[in-house]
């Protein structure tokens, strides 16, 4: 059985097109340059898990060759396709879950996201449809599938906070089995990142 697979959605560190959130609480450039290292931290965290999981960085915003600073903490990359949030989950989950490996995917939003929760996902996946890992402000910091489910991300509302109350209930419609992950914060604002250092993060 071929290993499974975590897809790391992420953007490019351009200023004015990411966490534009924080930004207005710090200004583009320095937003930018924070995301920049977040993706450093969260690819450095998950570096335990190379070969026994693949991970794959799906990413967005610039050519792959922009990625380059990245290059030696990933296996693969992936351009994300066009669409909202639910589309490119569904066209990457098509694209890479084959035969009976499971596929998990995480952002680079949440800072505490570190290999043994992914492990920990794949460990659920053995006895589960799907598993979130849900974020204190109603949505998920993972999202994974023991193989791959048509139709899994319709009717979802992104970015809302009863995005993982919808997903579960659609879940439990199709009487698709879900796990839980501990529940984490994801930074979108300078109030959340300012929570997460204070906490020692």
């Amino acid at each position: 059985m071929p290993p499974p697979t975590l897809l790391v959605f992420l953007k490019y560190p351009l200023p004015g097109s990411v966490k534009t959130r924080l930004a207005a609480s710090i200004g583009h450039e320095c937003a930018a340059r924070q995301y920049r290292q977040w993706i450093t931290l969260i690819l450095t965290q998950l570096q335990s898990l190379r070969g026994s999981v693949r991970i794959v960085g799906c990413f967005d915003g610039a050519p792959q060759a922009a990625f380059s600073p990245w290059h030696g903490l990933v296996d693969d990359w992936w351009e994300q396709s066009a669409g909202d949030l639910g589309i490119r989950l569904e066209v990457a989950f098509e694209t890479w879950q084959t035969g009976d490996a499971s596929v998990a995917a995480i952002g680079t939003d949440c800072l505490d996201l570190d290999a043994a929760l992914v492990h920990a996902a794949f460990q659920m996946l053995g006895e589960t449809d799907a598993v979130f890992g849900p974020a204190t402000d109603g949505g998920y910091y993972l999202v994974g599938m023991a193989r791959y489910l048509p139709g899994f991300f319709e009717g979802v509302p992104w970015s809302a906070p009863e995005t993982l109350a919808v997903h579960q209930e659609k879940c439990r419609q199709s009487r698709w089995s879900v796990g839980l992950l501990p529940e984490r914060r994801d930074i979108d604002t300078w109030e959340d990142f300012a929570e997460y250092e204070q906490q020692g993060g």
